[in-house]
């Protein structure tokens, strides 16, 4: 599920506000996403239990987003990847050694 087309860009945005809440057309202009995207992605992170959703009866309509318990877990992976990311050169190439018979 978090393989799919921006759902680790999204989760990213909402985790670096750091306990913020983050309006959807926040997220909207943030991520450049088309609000169709935004809405489909964000409604399965929260039915998977990783963003909570808070609607508000208000005009126009005010909707936000949150981290759960379950959402700053995974930030911790998440970070320990870009420390990782960090620390090793991904872009070197691999040497390869062919032995054999020539």
């Amino acid at each position: 599920m978090l393989g799919r087309p921006h759902m680790l860009r999204i989760l990213h945005a909402i985790l670096e506000r750091e306990g913020e809440r983050a309006r959807f057309s926040e997220l909207v202009v943030e991520l450049e996403l088309a609000p169709t995207t935004l809405s489909s992605r964000l409604k399965t992170l929260v039915e998977t239990g990783i963003l909570l959703r808070r609607s508000y009866s208000e005009i126009p309509p005010r909707v936000e987003y949150e981290a759960t318990d379950k959402a700053r877990a995974f930030g911790d992976i998440y970070r320990a990847l870009g420390r990782w990311a960090q620390e090793h050169d991904l872009n070197a190439r691999a040497v390869v050694s062919v032995t054999g018979r020539a």
